[in-house]
């Protein structure tokens, strides 16, 4: 036992000291730049991880060509201006001939950056795509930005809801991203049950969204598209509605999804109100009716019904004339005479 102890003590002697690479935080404070270096301005990082999870069939796809040629034309994302530089995309399923299609609506042309693209399918060996990888980025000086799509394609996880295999492979991803100074994004499939928290739709660990430092969740909303992005380093994005053009099948945002529901609520109230008034003249075509029977002819909520009743009062459309205790309506548009003479019917 002695003897053991004097062997574990012989070894920590012997061993090298190794320590951590200390900075020193004023040098490093002083000479940094007033705004984190970025890809798309307040978006994504120059250099860094982002994740852009969706359904299938939302458009996640198209959306991350789209950046792609954003960055090699040196064109706006989102009305935001983008680093220029060339982009590696890796279209690891889906056919051929569509990206081809997509990049000529987009309005690639090559000119001022090149869009890179890889098609076909990685090696099912996770460590052997790093590598071939990591080749393709040393023969590529230019790249700003790789995609890869989808992501599980190239990692080739075992088990994708074990944080112990996620979050390896995605500080590889950030390690690359470090090593080259590029910008590194990711596609990851949604979920089939939808989550109050749009972070949890990732398929697989909460470490693909703990490991980024953008997340990017679309979602589809009968024929609209909201996009939304929580961030580490930058202001977040709100769910906002996102405007497709088929023509060049690009997206661009809209008005946030809080602002387009307060619309809908404000176009359905103004039919509401509109059918409401519709009834409330054809009732009174013709004859005169008390409050009762007037709401009893019209469909909706009495509080509503009465409210819009006011509202044509206030402004001439019908008119109110006390009748003992009971209320009478009639049309406006009715002449004086035939008001008479519905009075002495009644």
């Amino acid at each position: 036992m002695a003897n053991e102890t004097k062997n574990e003590t012989a070894k920590k002697q012997d061993r090298k000291s190794n320590p951590f690479k200390v900075l020193n935080a004023l040098e490093k404070m002083n000479k940094a730049p007033e705004k984190i270096p970025a890809l798309v301005d307040g978006l994504f990082l120059q250099v860094g991880v982002s994740m852009l999870v969706a359904k299938p069939k939302t458009g996640k796809s198209t959306l991350a060509l789209q950046l792609a040629v954003a960055v090699a034309e040196e064109m706006e994302f989102f009305d935001k201006p983008t680093l220029h530089g060339d982009a590696l995309y890796l279209a690891l399923e889906g056919p051929e001939i569509v990206v081809w299609q997509n990049l000529k609506k987009l309005g690639y042309t090559g000119t001022r950056g090149i869009v890179h693209v890889v098609h076909g399918h990685t090696s099912f060996d996770g460590e052997e795509s790093f590598k071939r990888l990591e080749d393709t980025i040393a023969s590529l000086p230019k790249l700003r930005l790789i995609i890869i799509d989808p992501a599980s394609k190239l990692l080739r996880l075992v088990d994708a809801d074990k944080a112990e295999n996620v979050g390896p492979a995605i500080e590889k991803l950030e390690m690359l991203a470090k090593r080259h100074s590029l910008h590194i994004m990711f596609l990851v499939h949604a979920k089939k049950k939808v989550s109050d928290d749009a972070g949890d739709a990732a398929m697989g660990s909460t470490s693909f969204r703990g490991g980024t430092d953008t997340n990017c969740f679309m979602v589809k909303k009968g024929e609209q598209r909201i996009i939304s992005a929580e961030q580490r380093w930058c202001d977040p994005l709100e769910p906002t509605l996102l405007i497709h053009d088929k023509k060049t099948n690009s997206m661009r945002l809209g008005v946030t999804a809080e602002v387009e529901e307060e619309a809908q609520r404000e176009r359905k109230d103004r039919k509401t109100v509109e059918r409401i008034e519709k009834e409330i003249l054809d009732a009174l075509v013709g004859q005169e009716l008390t409050t009762r029977e007037l709401l009893a002819k019209v469909r909706g909520n009495n509080a509503a019904k009465l409210d819009v009743v006011e509202q044509m009062k206030n402004v001439g459309k019908i008119i109110a004339e006390q009748d003992g205790k009971a209320t009478r309506y009639s049309h406006a548009a009715l002449p004086t005479e035939t008001r008479i003479e519905l009075k002495e019917a009644a």
